[in-house]
């Protein structure tokens, strides 16, 4: 049985914007093979999760937080969480929840095990190219962080403890109930913990059970028991195609819970 959440094509995509750089750092030269004249590596890689990163990682300093534990929700092949982990030396624990087998057995390939692996890349609309992908000095960095893994989605129950540390990046307008996930992360987030959201207001009647869910501005969902700590604007690209990149404007915030 397929992925019901994302195809070969998707993963090949999430490769390409999370990880084409460690790929060329460990000496990979042979350019991305496609259909039609060649594409440079600069229209292929996306920066998105280190900028997130680096957002999170600024205004846990500001505030002299430095959280022992984290929980990330929909961590496609976990490039946000390594970039935590190795740079914030507190971090000894993470959790990920992602619904996706695919996803999360690539997550787990790369950030874990540190697998030599295929490097799957859109050479086309409908195929991919493989290179040869040597993940050993990624899960080296990660190897002071204890992972577990929930292939699930995410919902009241799933974790049953709190956390210093909450991420959930460009997951609430690809759900049925973005206010339930909300609400679920909220609960999650310890006293004086951060949690931080982002959101690309994509919003689809294809998920969405109740359209009322669809806010305009992810602000919306903080009240009087959280302290705004960041917020930004932050532009988010992946592949469709070898020559065609769907460009959306990501909204991320992050909040400090102050209160019950």
């Amino acid at each position: 049985m397929d992925d019901f959440y994302i195809d070969q094509k998707g993963l090949a995509a999430y490769y390409e914007i999370q990880w084409l750089d460690k790929l060329r750092l460990n000496g990979v030269t042979e350019p991305l093979e496609s259909k039609s004249k060649h594409v440079p590596d600069s229209f292929i890689y996306s920066s998105h999760t280190q900028s997130v990163a680096q957002l999170i990682i600024e205004a846990l300093e500001a505030e002299n937080i430095s959280p022992n534990n984290a929980l990330e929700v929909g961590p496609a092949l976990g490039r946000n969480s390594y970039e935590l982990v190795t740079n914030i030396p507190t971090i000894s624990s993470v959790t990920v929840v992602e619904p996706s087998h695919r996803l999360l057995s690539n997550f787990k390939q790369v950030i874990i095990e540190g697998a030599k692996c295929q490097f799957p890349y859109i050479k086309s609309l409908k195929e991919q190219g493989y290179l040869d992908f040597d993940a050993s000095s990624i899960a080296k960095a990660c190897d002071h962080v204890e992972f577990t893994l929930i292939e699930a989605p995410f919902e009241h129950g799933v974790v049953t403890k709190e956390f210093d540390l909450v991420v959930c990046l460009n997951v609430l307008d690809q759900c049925e109930s973005p206010r339930a996930i909300v609400d679920a992360l909220m609960d999650a987030t310890a006293l004086n913990g951060v949690l931080v959201l982002s959101c690309t207001y994509q919003w689809n009647k294809k998920h969405l059970k109740n359209e009322s869910e669809a806010v305009d501005d992810i602000n919306d969902y903080f009240g009087v028991n959280w302290e705004k700590l960041s917020e930004d604007e932050i532009e988010y690209k992946i592949r469709f195609n070898e020559r065609y990149s769907l460009l959306f404007l990501s909204h991320v915030v992050a909040y400090k819970k102050v209160g019950h």
